[in-house]
């Protein structure tokens, strides 16, 4: 049933998308991206219906039709905004544009990963169906796009990479190789105490075949410091800002 509020807020915003919002919007607006997640590693994506969001939420169809347009547009901006929101609290000690800074970036992830598997298994099988919608599967790749690109871009500038590499993709291809390593820890094929070891050793395993140069023997290095000494080889694990900070 459409409250009196509902339909003040769609009279004020038509049938566009919400790009203004007054502090209860804002509210409202993460309230139903919250739930939205708990269905998600509750039932699964499959399972997920606008009926059940909007009365988990406290809200309208109507108003998520207004406020997302689509089902799929709500489901691809839960996983984003939540992706992008933990990213952006991780406390880095090395600059953007490194492989040390890239390696940081994904320790943490997979450390936050395995708080939320049920989460995270959901979302890799519909990344990997064949029949999963554009804007959730953008929503899922993006995100790791943008430290991936920030070194190979780096060390393009650098003359650190083979000739024939195309950058974007290249950094595309570390993408699905990193999700299909997320993927395998989720479907239980990969141990828990592995994971971390198993994704950065085998990501740079694949990675080394574009490199020369500097950028080789520093990769070839870190490999063979992981093969004899795992974990203590690779960087401490950084540490995430509160949500208050």
């Amino acid at each position: 049933m459409t409250t009196d509020k509902d339909m003040a807020d769609l009279k004020e915003n038509g049938d566009r998308p919400q790009t203004y919002s007054s502090p209860a919007i804002i509210e409202r607006r993460r309230r139903i991206l919250e739930e939205t997640r708990k269905v998600i590693a509750e039932q699964g994506i499959a399972a997920l219906s606008m009926n059940e969001i909007g009365q988990r939420a406290g809200v309208a169809k109507r108003t998520l039709y207004n406020a997302f347009q689509t089902r799929e547009r709500m489901i691809a901006t839960a996983i984003q905004e939540y992706f992008d929101e933990y990213v952006s609290r991780i406390v880095y000690s090395s600059p953007p544009g490194t492989m040390q800074h890239n390696l940081e970036r994904m320790i943490s992830v997979v450390q936050r990963n395995r708080e939320i598997r049920n989460y995270i298994k959901a979302i890799m099988a519909l990344y990997f169906s064949s029949d999963v919608d554009r804007d959730i599967w953008t929503a899922m790749h993006s995100p790791a796009i943008h430290h991936n690109k920030q070194w190979i871009e780096a060390l393009d500038a650098a003359k650190q990479l083979q000739p024939w590499v195309q950058v974007d993709k290249l950094v595309d291809d570390l993408v699905r190789f990193e999700y299909a390593t997320i993927n395998d820890w989720a479907q239980g094929r990969i141990p828990d105490d592995e994971v971390i070891v198993r994704l950065v050793s085998s990501y740079l395993s694949c990675l080394l075949g574009s490199l020369k140069g500097a950028a080789r023997k520093e990769v070839e290095a870190l490999i063979k410091d992981i093969a004899e000494r795992g974990m203590d080889a690779l960087p401490m694990s950084p540490k995430t800002k509160t949500k208050a900070a």
